[in-house]
């Protein structure tokens, strides 16, 4: 395989894209956990009138989606940083193969990340539909 000179100027570019991708995604965790955990606490209180199924799988799912996104953001800043290493060690072959694996995993990362914002759309427009319910209830016996 022929590599140019300006090859390892690529994992460069990645290097801080990939970690504030994994603290978007971190502060997305912590959000979801913090929701999941008061909800926990008003259940065990009883303070849940109506939480359904659909709703507790939306948070499940999006959760998984969330542990799978880290993972391969991580894969990804790893395998980058191993191309560096290869770089730097003259085997650009190598470093030429993470190059690509750490790509891919990225973009297996952003396409999860991708279906994980539509749940989550999803679930904010089940709180907007519940409300707009709610305002009518309201306006009809007030």
């Amino acid at each position: 395989m022929s590599i140019d000179n300006n090859f390892f100027w690529y994992p460069a570019l990645l290097f801080p894209a990939i970690p504030i991708m994994l603290l978007v995604f971190t502060n997305k965790y912590t959000a979801l956990a913090m929701l999941i955990r008061k909800l926990h606490v008003m259940a065990q209180k009883d303070e849940i009138e109506n939480l359904s199924v659909e709703r507790i799988q939306i948070l499940s799912g999006r959760l998984k989606l969330l542990k799978w996104m880290q993972t391969f953001s991580s894969i990804s800043f790893l395998f980058n940083l191993i191309t560096i290493f290869f770089g730097f060690i003259g085997l650009q072959d190598f470093a030429l193969v993470f190059f690509i694996i750490s790509v891919a995993f990225l973009i297996i990362s952003m396409s999860l990340f991708i279906v994980e914002s539509q749940q989550s759309h999803y679930a904010l427009s089940l709180h907007i539909r519940d409300l707009e319910i709610y305002n009518k209830n309201k306006i009809s016996t007030g």
